[in-house]
């Protein structure tokens, strides 16, 4: 009988015991950490699958992909060297206002033969009555300015960013 209300009495001091307080402590915050991670989780998961389905869809449809307004585009050829070279990725944003574009921006844009082209704005040229058309031009030193200019409507996207590729 003794034994077990020693037992007891230890049981109540080790309960009260500021390792067992942060133990308990602990657990309960890894609880919360646990439920916390498994639902980012479950959310990074299910943006994934819309991104893919969104896009396979827009392929099928012969449209240009897009996830959330960013497009990502790939350069394939060597006029953008040495600022983009042949198998960057680039992040581009569908501009707010087309025809308030300036020099320098970098654009993503379609050609009138329907090539998707990423070149630099070199000169904007106003043609009154708000007609914009835009002179542009690869950052490759051997590039020539590109034949045709570039009408606003044709502007798919505004270059944001590169992403880093080992």
């Amino acid at each position: 009988m003794r034994k077990k209300i020693q037992v007891e009495k230890q049981k109540k001091t080790d309960l009260h015991s500021p390792k067992k307080l942060i133990q308990s402590r602990w657990g309960r915050r890894n609880g919360l950490l646990k439920v916390v991670s498994g639902i980012l989780f479950g959310a990074v998961v299910i943006v994934l699958l819309f991104s893919l389905v969104s896009i396979n869809m827009a392929k099928n449809r012969g449209e240009i992909p897009n996830i959330f307004g960013y497009y990502l585009f790939v350069i394939e050829s060597g006029s953008m060297e040495p600022t983009l070279k042949v198998g960057t990725v680039i992040i581009s944003r569908r501009p707010g206002e087309p025809d308030r574009l300036e020099e320098s921006d970098i654009v993503t844009f379609r050609t009138r033969s329907g090539a998707i082209v990423t070149h630099r704005i070199i000169e904007v040229i106003e043609e009154g009555e708000g007609n914009i058309r835009y002179l542009t031009k690869g950052d490759n030193p051997n590039n020539a300015t590109d034949q045709e200019a570039l009408t606003p409507e044709r502007v798919i996207g505004v270059f944001l960013a590169r992403l880093p590729l080992l």
